[in-house]
């Protein structure tokens, strides 16, 4: 039997295969009323320019990684998403003042929010991996680069040089470790956990 996906599925299609046509729609349909958020929210149409664009990106890369079917309208999943992360950017800039009133189109979609909410979380887990990924040294994104690729301890050994595969497993474990404390030790890394 074939999983459920709601008709709006078409938009997350159109942003998995980059279709033009479709995604002008999403903006046709959308656009103004994150603007409208936006601008009502101590924003500006830039804020709300930017705060479009990285609201389809997250889309984007939640649906590219992960087999991802829609089951609510687009429309209160995608309200969901930049609102949040346009709450997160005013915490984070100090201007918490929101008007906290939600768009009546989508005040009842509790589906759409909690779909929302996961990918916004997904975007905030990854942002925070790339950045401490990037305080490693370049020998253990390396050597992480090459495991999380799915190459055995035994072919990067010969690769980055190291003397036998135990010392090459001991290098892979050390600096997956050293990411995993990177991590939890940022202070963004409460949030996630207890949001």
């Amino acid at each position: 039997m074939p999983e459920y996906s709601h008709p709006d599925h078409k938009y997350i299609e159109a942003l998995r295969n980059n279709d033009s046509l479709l995604i002008e729609e999403i903006y046709q349909k959308w656009y103004k009323e994150v603007i409208q958020y936006v601008t009502k929210n101590n924003g500006s149409v830039q804020d709300a320019d930017d705060l479009f664009q990285e609201a389809l990106m997250a889309i984007v890369k939640k649906v590219r990684k992960e087999d991802f079917k829609l089951k609510v309208p687009f429309g209160g999943y995608f309200y969901f998403i930049y609102k949040n992360k346009w709450i997160d950017k005013l915490r984070k800039n100090k201007k918490i003042r929101v008007i906290n009133e939600d768009n009546e189109r989508y005040k009842h979609e509790v589906d759409s929010k909690v779909i929302a909410n996961d990918t916004n979380q997904s975007d905030e887990r990854y942002q925070l991996y790339l950045l401490c990924f990037e305080q490693l040294s370049e020998s253990c994104q390396k050597v992480l680069r090459l495991s999380l690729q799915g190459i055995s301890a035994k072919e990067i050994m010969p690769q980055l040089g190291f003397a036998t595969v135990n010392s090459t497993n001991q290098r892979i474990h050390r600096c997956r470790g050293n990411l995993q404390k990177l991590i939890k030790d940022h202070p963004a890394y409460k949030n996630l956990t207890n949001p």
